[in-house]
């Protein structure tokens, strides 16, 4: 575990900048959970590769002058319609091949025993309907990342079989991605928004040790009294910032989201053939009351590795309170 000091560090960091300036300004604390099991996916579990991640998200809008100065860079043609927010995270992921507990069952390619515990930050700046998400995460793959222990306590609370095989998991390294997410509130023809409905798209991408992909989505939204944000967040893009608009504290509605990457790299398909282009699509609803928001969804992947029996799923679930 010799790389620990690297994500320990940037988290002490992360960290004071928290307290720094959670005591001065409004914000949102957002808890984010995915997993594979029949806990969060009663209509099937799977319980293989991507198998759990969490991840603890604190948003705000600090006076920060190197953050202004960021948002009205001439990186941007347009001013921003409201005050830039800045987000720290700690997440961890855990990643295992099929038949976790049971060797015997495995085929000769499969997928690394793996976890992935990072921290970081993001920064988000809004112009009217358009969302831009900046972030960069750090932290540590291999034994540091604890991920052996993780797993093993969920095996246990769900009376689950013991994972077997985690002392052949990736070796310790450091390791950091950065990504760029553009969303936008579709305002015009066919995708205008109605009294019930409004279609939110994405376009981005990530490059890194980790990852590197293009991505683009689409997503459709029907309900009551939608909010005036970018939709509902999850563990890989947290929820923007004009969810703490007062305006949004009440509402409830179902969402669809389809999404396709062009992938170039996966650190945790070491020794697969990767899919070049994979899809995906997300249901789930959303309750938002006064200062509390759950959202409930559930994931459904096409093949990843070329290799692979068959495409995997999960289920999650967010809780976000505001102050």
């Amino acid at each position: 575990m010799k790389y620990q000091h690297i994500f320990y560090g940037p988290l002490g960091w992360g960290l004071a900048a928290v307290v720094a300036v959670s005591s001065a300004t409004a914000g949102t604390f957002s808890l984010y959970l995915e997993n594979d099991s029949r806990f969060l996916k009663p209509n099937g579990a799977t319980d293989r590769h991507y198998t759990h991640g969490t991840k603890l998200v604190y948003t705000t809008e600090p006076d920060w002058q190197w953050l202004k100065a960021f948002s009205e860079g001439s990186l941007f043609s347009q001013p921003a319609s409201a005050a830039p927010s800045v987000g720290f995270f700690l997440g961890q992921n855990i990643y295992t091949p099929d038949h976790a507990d049971d060797p015997s069952k495995r085929s000769d390619k499969e997928h690394v025993f793996a976890g992935w515990l990072y921290t970081g930050l993001f920064v988000q700046r809004r112009q009217m309907d358009v969302l831009d998400h900046f972030e960069l995460n750090v932290g540590v793959v291999g034994p540091s990342s604890r991920a052996e222990r993780t797993q093993k306590c969920i095996h246990k609370v769900l009376n689950s079989g013991d994972p077997v095989g985690w002392d052949e998991q990736l070796d310790d390294e450091p390791a950091a991605d950065v990504t760029w997410v553009r969303r936008q509130r579709q305002t015009q023809g066919w995708l205008a928004p109605t009294e019930y409905t409004d279609v939110i798209t994405d376009f981005g991408f990530t490059a890194g040790s980790l990852h590197r992909h293009i991505e683009a989505g689409i997503m459709l939204r029907w309900g009551q009294t939608l909010p005036n944000d970018f939709g509902p967040g999850r563990l890989a893009l947290p929820a923007s910032a004009a969810a703490m608009d007062p305006q949004n504290r009440k509402s409830a509605y179902l969402f669809a989201r389809l999404s396709g990457r062009a992938v170039e790299y996966n650190r945790f398909l070491t020794g697969l053939s990767h899919e070049t282009l994979t899809g995906r699509a997300e249901v789930g609803l959303v309750f938002r009351r006064d200062n509390a928001e759950l959202a409930y969804s559930q994931t459904f992947m096409t093949q990843e590795f070329k290799e692979q029996s068959s495409p995997d799923s999960f289920g999650a679930v967010t809780l976000t309170m505001f102050f």
